[in-house]
């Protein structure tokens, strides 16, 4: 599972929702609202993720479904690894899928 979140980027997360309106995640949770959440590996999605595992701890929201698509056009296997094992680490449900290389590509 992700380590705990650090408190510095939870009060980050409560000004957002305070901007976004405070009852949202009572109302996700009540309406089980599912989310997908295309993860590439970067900063900007590690960051979502850590958001919405804030929300599942704190207002017991349905947890997320992680998906990552590799193109397969060029070779990151270190790369994909650790993006295997951090969707791992979540516990939320992830597809990690890898498109076989095209060919037609190299002409």
């Amino acid at each position: 599972m992700i380590l705990e979140i650090p408190t510095t980027i939870t009060k980050i997360f409560e000004t957002v929702l305070a901007r976004m309106g405070n009852n949202l995640p009572q109302q996700w949770a009540e309406n089980k609202t599912e989310f997908l959440i295309a993860y590439s590996g970067g900063k900007d999605s590690s960051i979502l993720v850590l958001f919405f595992k804030y929300l599942k701890d704190t207002y017991n929201i349905q947890s997320p479904t992680l998906f990552y698509l590799s193109h397969g056009i060029r070779s990151i296997d270190t790369e994909e690894k650790e993006i295997l094992q951090f969707l791992k680490s979540t516990g939320f449900p992830y597809h990690f899928v890898k498109k076989k290389f095209q060919n037609f590509l190299l002409n």
